[in-house]
């Protein structure tokens, strides 16, 4: 008992000092490669520092490796949509369809009225531009008017100083001339005959001087008459508006009522002028 406890210690140290001796010699393997490092490391230079990074081309730093053994993240299949959601989104598609066609038809509408509106516009200055020539055309009727209607009275002055001369003329010569002869039954005109025919004669030019002068009042009345309703203003000079078409016809048969006026009272004149010289050349040739 005491052989077998004998050998079985000596078998443990045996395995004891044999460890002991292999982690001996170890630690001095291990110190001499430290020192041969260590005197390496002295005698060489130190390394030099690393690079910095750089951007790519993007503008992004890179993005670090990734580790060969890390785990990629478990996969998960996708759910499969509700019906309830698929109607949801049928619904808002149909809807934004729904609004997209009514913008588009609020779009056309409004290009259309704005066009409608730029015609309308036009038109209306057109109507503008009519109105302001018409009405240039109507003071420029009037002005030819006045300046008739003023050559006419002018006219008539002078035929009526005419008339007055000769009437006083004709007085005074009747007042210079003697006495008539008395009267014989045969070859000659009685005194009472002549200072009737005279009388006559210028009763009958008064009369026509007269109906002159009062045809040309009457006409003259009646021009200024349709001359001032064309006067007046059926609207605010502000306003402009479009040309009245009973405005331009009763303009249109006031001139020409005018030139026929104008044309019968010239005509007159001519016929009163020559009557008168008539009775002049007759007065001054007649004796007694």
């Amino acid at each position: 008992m005491s052989v077998v406890s004998t050998s079985a210690l000596s078998s443990l140290e045996a395995v004891v000092s044999s460890l002991i001796g292999r982690s001996g010699g170890g630690d001095e393997t291990q110190t001499k490669d430290d020192n041969d490092v260590s005197d390496d490391a002295v005698d060489s230079p130190p390394p030099p520092p690393p690079l910095p990074v750089r951007p790519n081309a993007r503008g992004r730093l890179p993005s670090l490796p990734r580790v060969a053994g890390a785990a990629a993240a478990p996969w998960t299949p996708l759910s499969s949509p509700s019906p309830h959601k698929e109607g949801a989104a049928e619904v808002s598609a149909a809807v934004m369809a729904g609004l997209e066609r009514k913008a588009a038809e609020a779009e056309a509408r409004l290009r259309r009225k704005e066009e409608e509106n730029t015609a309308l516009r036009q038109q209306i200055e057109s109507y503008h531009i009519r109105w302001l020539q018409h009405e240039i055309r109507i003071k420029s009727l009037e002005e030819a008017f006045h300046e008739q209607l003023a050559s006419l009275q002018i006219d008539l002055a002078c035929t009526q100083m005419v008339r007055d001369a000769a009437a006083r003329r004709a007085r005074d010569r009747e007042s210079s001339l003697p006495p008539p002869p008395p009267c014989y039954r045969h070859g000659r005109v009685s005194g009472e005959l002549h200072r009737k025919t005279s009388e006559d004669v210028a009763a009958r030019r008064r009369g026509a001087a007269g109906r002159l002068g009062e045809e040309f009042r009457r006409g003259s009345q009646a021009l200024e008459s349709g001359a001032a309703a064309l006067e007046k203003p059926t609207r605010p000079p502000w306003q402009p508006g479009v040309p009245n078409a009973d405005a331009m016809g009763d303009l249109k048969k006031l001139g020409t009522q005018f030139r026929a006026w104008k044309k019968e009272y010239k005509a007159r004149l001519r016929k009163a002028k020559a009557e008168i010289d008539r009775n002049r050349r007759r007065r001054s040739t007649c004796w007694i």
